[in-house]
C-alpha cells in the first residue's frame, strides 16, 4: 500500500490570545510556511490548493507536487495550543524551501479532508467518492491552468508525483500541454495488484512462507481484483483488510498499467525508483527502461536510489532532499 512521507517541523508564536477563531488559527498556519490558499469552484468540489512563492516576486517556473495518500489521508498542518504560544506542524516535505525565488510551489488539497488538523470538517465519505486517479489528474490540470491564466505568466512547469502521485502525474502527462518537465517518483510500472502478487513470489523466495501458502495469497489476490472489476464505481471501502480499506472505485481508477501512460509522453521524464521500496515492487518499475529502448524513445531519465525505502530513506539518511535537488537541476539543463 502506498506511504505518505511525514516529516515535523515545530515553531513557537507570539503567546496564545483567548478566543481566537478557526480562520484565524489557520491563518496563522498558511503564514507559518508561507502559503496562501487558492479556491476553484468546480461542479462536483471546490478545489483547495496551496501556493508558496518569494513575497513581492513575480515567479517565472511552476513545481507542482502530487503527493501520495492512504485510506484515511491526514491532513498536511497541524496547530496546537501550547503554554508559550502556538506549535506549528507541517506533514509534507520542505521542497519550497529549496527553490530561488524564481518558482512557485504548489500542493493540492485532498477532497474532503481539511488542510489543517482539526480546522474544518473531515468528511471521508466526500474523500471516497471522489478519490481516483481521474479526479486527480483533474484537480491537477485544474490548478496548472488556473495558476497560468489567472496567476502567472510562466516559462517552465514542473509536475513531480511521489507513491500514488506518480500513476497521477504520468495520465497528467498525457493531458496537461503546460507541463514542460515531469517527475515519476517511487510508482509502479504495473498495477498495484501486480506488484501485490509480486510481493508474494518475493516473500516465497526468500523462505518467508511456503509455496502453498504463497500459492493461496497469490489467488486471493487475483480473486479480490476480480471482485473489484466486478463492482468498480464502488465508493464504499469493504474494510475488511489493508488492501479494502480503498474503495474499489479507487483501485479500478488505477487498474491500468502507468507504462502505458509514461510511453505516450514526450516531454522530459525523471523516473526516480528505490531499491528496497517497501510499498512498490522495484523490479516491475525496469520494464520502464526497457520499454523506452524499445521504442526508441529519448527522453527518459531512469535513477535507483540504492538501499533505499519508499520514501528515499537510506540507512540512518533521508535523501528526499538530495533527490529533489538532483531533480530541479535536471530541469535546468
Amino acid at each position: 500500500m502506498k506511504q505518505l512521507i511525514f516529516l515535523l517541523f515545530t515553531a513557537l508564536s507570539i503567546p496564545a490570545y483567548a478566543q481566537i477563531t478557526d480562520i484565524e488559527l489557520k491563518q496563522k498556519v498558511l503564514n507559518k510556511f508561507q502559503f496562501e490558499e487558492y479556491r476553484i469552484p468546480t461542479e462536483k468540489d471546490t478545489i483547495l490548493f496551496y501556493l508558496h512563492k518569494t513575497k513581492n516576486v513575480q515567479p517565472t517556473k511552476l513545481v507542482l507536487y502530487l503527493q501520495g495518500t492512504t485510506p484515511t489521508p491526514d491532513p498536511f498542518f497541524e496547530i496546537r495550543k501550547i503554554k508559550e504560544g502556538y506549535s506549528y506542524i507541517q506533514y509534507f516535505p520542505s521542497d519550497y524551501e529549496l527553490l530561488g525565488d524564481e518558482y512557485a510551489f504548489a500542493f493540492i488539497a485532498v477532497p474532503g479532508v481539511a488542510a489543517i488538523k482539526n480546522i474544518g470538517q473531515y468528511n471521508l465519505t466526500k474523500y471516497n467518492s471522489l478519490n481516483s486517479l481521474d479526479y486527480r489528474v483533474f484537480q491537477a490540470d485544474t490548478v496548472i491552468n488556473y495558476i497560468s491564466e489567472q496567476l502567472f505568466e510562466l516559462d517552465k512547469t514542473i509536475v513531480y508525483g511521489h507513491s500514488e502521485g506518480a500513476p497521477v502525474a504520468a495520465r497528467l502527462g498525457t493531458v496537461n500541454t503546460r507541463i514542460s518537465h515531469l517527475g515519476f517518483w517511487a510508482g509502479n510500472a504495473l498495477p498495484d495488484f501486480y506488484d501485490f502478487i509480486l510481493f508474494e513470489r518475493k516473500a516465497n523466495l526468500q523462505d518467508l512462507q511456503s509455496d502453498s501458502t504463497t500459492q493461496k495469497n497469490i489467488e486471493d489476490v487475483i480473486s479480490l481484483f476480480e471482485t473489484i472489476a466486478a463492482d468498480s464505481l464502488n465508493t464504499v471501502p469493504a474494510n475488511t483488510n489493508e488492501i479494502t480499506e480503498y474503495t474499489n472505485k479507487r483501485w479500478w481508477s488505477y487498474a491500468e498499467p502507468p507504462i502505458n501512460d509514461l510511453v505516450k509522453i514526450d516531454i522530459p521524464l525523471y523516473v526516480q525508483v528505490a531499491t528496497e521500496d517497501e510499498s512498490v515492487a522495484v523490479e516491475s518499475t525496469y520494464l520502464i527502461p526497457l520499454e523506452f529502448i524499445r521504442l526508441q524513445k529519448k527522453n527518459l531519465t531512469f535513477k535507483a536510489c540504492v538501499s533505499c525505502d519508499h520514501s528515499f530513506v537510506k540507512g540512518d539518511k533521508d535523501l528526499w532532499s538530495d533527490i529533489f535537488l538532483d531533480f530541479i537541476s535536471w530541469t535546468e539543463k
